[in-house]
């Protein structure tokens, strides 16, 4: 702990131990590191998310601070274990007597009706990665983003692993209440100790990278991939590194692994575009068919001319009010749950709340959702009672056939049999627009335009490339243009009930050049690179060791700059590159130069880095080199090369 905070520098650090606080060893803390503030802590389970409760220091405080922690200890004792919100308020009280820092922007994270119950209270929130602390610093509807190490000292550890994230707070005097007011300012708040400065460090030995756009340069075998690796290591497997190659499409593996990508883009997209009338199959298969429904009427109406026919053969068991009595009918339960579900959703919306409150006020909304509570509750009584009815009814009619020659008339809902056969006439309607020709998207990425659309399948064998392989749809498709009687087709060859639904439109998932034609070989490649760089929006930063070894400079310009500066103003990004069209044309946000030198002891790597504007380059030693010169020298290959194809251009142009 002593070389960690020695090494970073640190002016505070918390001693945050997990529903936890030993007092003893916070002593031994912070007697250890008499020039640094060290405050009390604790990181409490709250309602399955996490707090940080900071104190202050002094004696008095600390007394106090440690009783509630005991408290804390004593009712969380498991992994599993947490404590609600009104127990959190018991034990610590006034809260304005501490810094509450909840993760915010990092897992497990504390429900935003939480954190609106703990009001002013919370000042800042606890992100895991630069990218989410760019986000929250610019959006000016969220709280204070904060940056911390979460380092747990344990044996082992060396200093080339130490964690590299803090937070620099623009302050002179370090306490609860000075904490506070400068974090209610953002701009009192960043990643460095710089003011205005746009950077974080992210190596132990003080190197920082910007959180825009990043260009390394450097000669071969200089370190520059060995850094790249070294970066993405930082970050527990949140980068999104593309490699050098990687994209080319040189084989046929390649060829067949866009074909997959193809293929599994195809199907997510068929998922989407079917999902809802996928409900409406099950729902349908549920239904009974048209066959048993017929049936069922033909035996009723039997039955009934039967009856009259037979009067003179009735009896008094018969004659009985039961021996053809109707069963009750049992409510169905599925809408006032759709109503209780919904009234809930429109209470727990937190991004829509004031609008949805200006129409219907949060108090309505709840007394609505107990009436409908009540009432779901008052229908599942009234359901049993139903049930023990119908169950008595059916023993006294069976007792009754049992002694009577006359024949009883069977049961039918006669509302359900047309609602079946309406459901029919709907299903075939909807089946029919479901499989019409239709484009559903065409996005644009770059230069590419992804299509997706529906049509109707061809024949029996385009209904394999759903992959039911083992099933022979032949005679099913032969009724494809009645989809009740194709629907009952398909269940009799077999097919699994949750895959029947994609049986009814093919979806076509197409990636189209500018011509509007299939891409090529080596469009493949550049359409994969776009949309690895796209991706990268779910990880907290972008890698690219040297896209020139793939792509020519047309692309790179026209295409990968763009993607690539719409990238960096949501995350950091590092492209490590000897091509003057990424290196120069990119206008990078800062530029890192790797460089290897031979001492007696062996080969050592060093990283200069500064502002593109910049006229030095400096190491984290203050050692500098000439911008101009290793710029030119690394894009062009120096000044004289540079001057040469200038004039070779010139006299090309004229």
């Amino acid at each position: 702990m002593q070389d960690y905070v020695a090494r970073t520098g640190l002016d505070v650090i918390a001693i945050t131990n997990h529903n936890l606080f030993d007092y003893a060893q916070f002593q031994e803390i912070k007697n250890a590191l008499p020039n640094t503030v060290v405050l009390p802590g604790i990181e409490v389970d709250l309602e399955k998310g996490h707090i940080l409760v900071i104190a202050n220091n002094d004696e008095g405080t600390l007394f106090d601070f440690n009783a509630k922690c005991e408290e804390v200890k004593n009712l969380i004792t498991t992994k599993d274990d947490d404590i609600n919100y009104h127990t959190f308020i018991r034990i610590f009280g006034d809260l304005s007597r501490y810094l509450l820092i909840p993760h915010y922007e990092k897992d497990p994270k504390l429900h935003k009706d939480v954190i609106k119950k703990l009001g002013r209270n919370i000042i800042a929130g606890e992100v895991s990665s630069v990218k989410k602390f760019i986000y929250m610093e610019k959006e000016e509807s969220e709280i204070t983003p904060v940056y911390f190490s979460d380092f747990r000292v344990e044996k082992g550890i060396m200093s080339d692993m130490f964690p590299v994230s803090h937070t620099f707070m623009d302050i002179d005097q370090v306490c609860v209440n000075t904490l506070k007011l400068c974090l209610m300012d953002k701009s009192k708040v960043s990643l460095t100790s710089e003011k205005g400065i746009k950077l974080f460090q992210i190596f132990p030995n003080g190197q920082m990278l910007s959180t825009g756009l990043n260009i390394m340069f450097g000669k071969r075998s200089t370190g520059k991939t060995y850094t790249l690796n070294a970066i993405a290591n930082r970050f527990d497997g949140k980068a999104k590194y593309i490699r050098q190659f990687e994209l080319l499409n040189t084989g046929k593996n390649d060829s067949d692994q866009f074909e997959n990508d193809l293929k599994v883009r195809q199907e997510n997209s068929a998922e989407d575009y079917l999902r809802e009338f996928g409900a409406v199959v099950a729902d349908m298969l549920k239904t009974c068919s048209v066959d048993e429904d017929e049936m069922k009427l033909q035996k009723y109406i039997e039955a009934v001319m039967s009856s009259a026919q037979q009067s003179d053969v009735n009896d008094v068991f018969s004659k009985s009010k039961l021996f053809n009595e109707s069963d009750f009918k049992e409510l169905g339960h599925d809408e006032i749950k759709k109503l209780i579900l919904a009234t809930i959703t429109l209470l727990e919306s937190q991004l829509y709340k004031p609008m949805i409150n200006k129409y219907l006020p949060e108090a309505s909304l709840k007394a609505l959702l107990k009436e409908l509570i009540e009432q779901c509750r008052k229908d599942n009584i009234q359901s049993m009672f139903f049930k023990e009815v119908n169950n008595m009814i059916k023993t006294v009619k069976d007792s009754l056939q049992l002694k009577s020659a006359a024949p009883r008339i069977p049961d039918i809902d006669l509302y359900q049999y047309f609602i079946n056969k309406k459901k029919r006439e709907v299903f075939a309607q909807i089946a029919i627009a479901v499989k019409r020709n239709r484009t559903i998207s065409a996005e644009k990425a770059g230069h590419f335009t992804i299509s997706v659309s529906a049509r109707p399948f061809a024949n029996a064998t385009d209904l394999k490339t759903i992959g039911l392989k083992q099933v022979s749809l032949t005679s099913a498709f032969a009724k494809y243009g009645s989809p009740v009687l194709y629907l009952e087709e398909l269940k009799a060859a077999g097919v699994e009930s949750n895959r029947i639904y994609k049986l009814f439109a093919a979806i076509d998932y197409k990636i189209l050049n500018s011509s509007g034609l299939p891409v090529s070989g080596g469009e493949r490649s550049e359409f994969n690179f776009l949309q690895k760089i796209k991706d990268a929006i779910l990880c907290d930063i972008l890698i690219i060791d040297e896209p020139e070894s793939s792509f020519d400079n047309i692309f790179l310009k026209n295409e990968v700059n763009k993607f690539i500066k719409e990238m960096a103003e949501k995350m950091p990004v590092i492209i490590s590159t000897h091509n003057n069209t990424i290196g120069g044309s990119i206008k990078p946000d800062y530029i890192l130069y790797t460089e290897k030198k031979i001492e007696e002891d062996g080969p050592h790597f060093n990283i200069y880095s500064g502002y593109p504007t910049a006229k030095a380059l400096k190491d984290v030693d203050g050692n500098g080199i000439e911008n101009y010169e290793i710029t030119l020298n690394s894009l062009e290959a120096g000044e004289q090369a540079y001057s040469e194809r200038k004039d070779i251009y010139e006299t090309l142009k004229n």
